[in-house]
Order: structure tokens, then sequence, then C-alpha cells
């Protein structure tokens, strides 16, 4: 790999890793979302180099390792979500059993 290729790989790197980190540290999942592709970019870079140094392969472990905490995050949130939607389909239960009551005994 030529050094400027390198470089260019390594602040690739560096760039979507210092995103995703402020992405986790946020809990900004959206954001999340919109640097997914240039992991997908990073990666696929890579991919064409034949024989990639030290220091790019830790870059990639690293990133590596922060998009599984981000995913373990993003679990986390849509767990989150679904016990609070879970919750909200309980209230419509108590609500649709007032309305059972309400038109067996004729509104009152």
């Amino acid at each position: 790999m030529q050094p400027a290729d390198e470089r260019r790989l390594l602040l690739m790197f560096s760039t979507v890793h210092g995103q995703l980190r402020a992405a986790l540290e946020a809990r900004d999942w959206e954001r999340f979302a919109a640097i997914d592709p240039r992991v997908r970019d990073c990666l696929e870079a890579l991919s064409v180099c034949a024989q990639p140094s030290a220091e790019v392969l830790q870059a990639k472990q690293l990133l590596k390792e922060l998009y599984g905490a981000a995913l373990e995050g993003c679990a986390e949130a849509c767990e989150k979500l679904r016990q609070v939607l879970l919750t909200h389909l309980e209230y419509g239960e108590g609500r649709s059993a007032y309305q059972r009551i309400d038109l067996f005994q004729g509104g009152r």
C-alpha cells in the first residue's frame, strides 16, 4: 500500500471512529444510522489493500470494538422502546375495558 493511501485510510478510520464515539456517547441512534454507511466505506476501502499495515489493522479493530458497543446500545434502546410500547398496549387494554363497560352499562 502506498503511504498516501495508507494515510488516507487511517484518516478515514479515525474520522469515522470519532463520529461513532460521539454518537454513542450521546446515545444518538439517528446519527449512528447516518454513520453506518461510512463504516462500510472504510471497510470497503480496506478490502482493496493487499497488505494493510499493523496501524491500519489496529484502527480497524478499534472501530470494530466501538461499533460493537454501538450495536449493544442500539439493542438496549430498542428493548426500552419495546417495553414502552408494551406498556402502552396494556394501557390500551384498560381503555378498551372501560369502553366495553360503558357500552354494557349504557354510558354511565
